[in-house]
């Protein structure tokens, strides 16, 4: 996110509740500590041979050699010797959550199992500019029925105050860490009063939610894209992520052929694949064009998007971003706005670009054949990317030709004047009510981008 390059309030409230979990009894001279049980044993056991896992992963396959210029083996010891004070589980996962989340990489993070219940708080929310929106809130939950509307700003969320930086964090834990059955927020509602909201969360076993998902699913069909004629002239397309197909793409491609002018929306889009990216942004090219340079541990390699000859897309492109943009999407982007092939508007992206595997974590099960565990993982950064001007997106991400952001009203009405200033770029009429029409601005449940892979 831009100009931060430190982990802020959410971090530190990562390490106090660590604190708390590693606290033990203080005990008399004359007490004597309580027996540790045989599972608290397995649980330190398990913890400590993922936390193994990790290290050799990070060892292995990240990036910076230096890890930063921290003591990998140090801090390894140093989280052994926490585990080794705590009882449960999920205590010793915070340890392995912290442990990553030290590394300050959007890329490098602890993925815990799936739990066995489901929180839901029926709302989602986004950061606008330095602000976050409710964009959402689902019927029948009890936000709505607490009042919580589209447009409001969220001031705080439990104790944390939300910035672009650290949301991820704050959902990270309220969705996957340390869920609780009720969520206090802080509101600037729409009419400008404030107040102090608890919502109830609905909770699911995961039978319940894996039939929720797959009746969504169902109700639901997938659309990589969806286009729009704006005018005669005018066309905008919204390519929602970047794991698609590449026939995907050529049928975007060939919807937009007879335009003179487009608007390609990628707000909302996580990213995804490389390749896709690669293809995607050959269509705007008469060349082969140099991408970045992508450096891992052991060497540098340039990334290149191959022409698609006589499929280019020739005419007048605007690209629309915002927060959500991220990985492929923002890299598409800034290659498009570093060759002054296109103009960019909206928000400023995530700034989430680094390349990353992601690993499964499961040598414990085979390591104490007696234990049962569900299965966990990790996503490490491998490559660092760098612009072909030589600069980084992470961190700071693309900042647009033309900011531009809805205002709270806006999204309550679901009006989309980033959309209709930008078909005024290209000369066409199109006014925020009828822009709103075309359902572009994307609305994921929040629970889903808190389980998302960030990837490249």
């Amino acid at each position: 996110m831009k100009n931060n390059l430190y982990l802020s309030t959410l971090v530190l409230f990562f390490s106090l509740l660590l604190l708390f979990s590693s606290q033990q009894t203080a005990f008399s001279q004359t007490e004597k500590p309580k027996k540790v049980s045989g599972d608290t044993k397995r649980h330190r056991a398990v913890s400590i041979a993922l936390l193994e896992e990790i290290k050799d992963n990070l060892k292995k396959y990240y990036y910076d050699k230096t890890f930063h210029g921290m003591d990998l083996d140090a801090k390894v010891k140093a989280a052994k010797e926490r585990i080794n004070t705590l009882e449960f589980n999920w205590q010793m996962y915070r340890v392995l959550v912290q442990f990553l989340m030290d590394f300050d990489d959007s890329h490098t993070r602890f993925h815990l199992p799936p739990r066995t219940d489901y929180f839901d708080y029926g709302f989602s929310m986004q950061m606008f500019g330095n602000d976050c929106f409710v964009i959402s809130v689902k019927k029948g939950s009890d936000a709505e029925k607490q009042g919580l509307k589209v447009g409001d700003q969220i001031t705080r969320i439990g104790k944390f105050k939300p910035n672009r930086s650290d949301l991820w964090k704050i959902i990270y834990v309220v969705y996957k860490l340390d869920p609780s059955d009720t969520i206090d927020l802080s509101l600037t509602t729409l009419d400008g009063s404030q107040q102090i909201i608890t919502i109830k969360a609905k909770t699911m076993t995961q039978k319940e939610r894996r039939e929720e998902l797959k009746k969504r699913k169902g109700e639901e069909k997938f659309k990589p894209f969806r286009c729009q004629e704006v005018d005669s002239r005018v066309i905008a397309c919204k390519l929602y992520s970047f794991v698609v197909e590449k026939n995907d793409i050529d049928k975007m491609i060939t919807q937009i052929k007879n335009y003179q002018k487009m608007i390609l929306d990628l707000r909302g889009n996580g990213g995804g694949l490389v390749s896709i990216e690669e293809y995607l942004l050959g269509h705007f090219f008469e060349r082969d064009l140099k991408i970045a340079n992508i450096i891992t541990r052991d060497k540098t390699e340039e990334r290149f998007a191959k022409t698609r000859g006589d499929r280019v897309f020739k005419g007048e492109l605007v690209v629309l971003i915002d927060s959500r943009s991220a990985s492929a999407a923002e890299m598409t982007a800034r290659v498009l706005q570093l060759e002054n092939r296109a103009k960019i508007v909206g928000d400023i992206s995530s700034g989430a670009v680094m390349t990353s595997y992601n690993l499964g974590l499961f040598s414990p099960a085979s390591a104490l054949a007696d234990i049962v565990i569900s299965p966990l993982g990790m996503s490490v950064t491998v490559a660092d990317v760098v612009m072909r001007d030589g600069s980084r997106l992470e961190k700071v991400g693309v900042i647009p030709d033309f900011l531009a952001v809805p205002t709270s009203m806006a999204l309550n009405k679901k009006l989309d004047a980033v959309l209709a200033y930008a078909a005024t770029m290209l000369g066409a009429e199109l006014t925020p009510e009828k822009a709103g029409e075309f359902y572009f601005i994307t609305q994921k449940d929040i629970d889903e981008d808190a389980s998302a892979d960030d990837d490249q």
